[in-house]
């Protein structure tokens, strides 16, 4: 990268992180169809600047990150950041500012989270005990192997019924709150550096 003729190819643009600080408009021409879209920072000091975006909301994209179901918040070690993902879900999926906006929930971060399960399995994270799926654990010895194909069978089995249960938690709604939901949710497993993957989705939501 300090060689002065470098130029970032595609992937090398997909793999770079930026943080998102207040609010990002974007303007997109798909199929002669202008999209709007803003990006809000998803930081906890960041959460009061999202009201100026949600008068005349069309959709709602709500991207959480699977592979982060054991990990904490930069702003508070002691919170869970899935768990934190899915009561701000919560919070705005039945929110009435929403009540005529398409909801769609992303799960993104698909690869990340495939590979962590054979380290971390999710009934060893003290917030998802009740997690009964299977569970893999890959031999630090044969890691970065290729897998025979029984352990593959375990790691489709495992990832399958991993992603199932994160995806019942977002969607799940404490009692009192059954009826407040009005719009339909989309959901989609994603891996955001997967440009196949990300295009099929995106084109998807557009016709819907």
């Amino acid at each position: 990268m300090s060689d002065p003729e470098y130029t970032p190819s595609e992937e090398d643009v997909l793999l770079c992180r930026s943080r998102t600080i207040g609010i990002v408009k974007t303007v997109l021409e798909i199929d002669k169809n202008e999209f709007n879209i803003f990006d809000v920072g998803g930081q906890r000091n960041e959460r009061r600047k999202w009201i100026h975006c949600f008068d005349e909301v069309t959709a709602v994209i709500f991207v959480a990150a699977l592979s982060e179901y054991d990990q904490t918040l930069f702003e508070d070690s002691s919170q869970n950041r899935m768990v934190e993902a899915i009561e701000i879900f919560r919070e705005h999926s039945t929110s009435s500012w929403f009540k005529t906006s398409a909801l769609i929930l992303f799960l993104n971060k698909s690869d990340l989270f495939e590979h962590k399960l054979g380290k971390k399995p999710i009934s060893s994270v003290e917030e998802w005990d009740d997690y009964q799926g299977p569970d893999y654990v890959v031999n630090p010895l044969t890691d970065g192997q290729a897998p025979d194909a029984e352990l593959q069978l375990q790691q489709q089995e495992a990832f399958d019924q991993g992603k199932n249960y994160f995806l019942k938690k977002f969607l799940e709604l404490p009692d009192d709150k059954q009826t407040e939901r009005s719009s339909d949710v989309y959901t989609h497993v994603t891996c955001a550096t997967n440009t196949d993957n990300v295009r099929k989705v995106c084109c998807l939501e557009i016709y819907i």
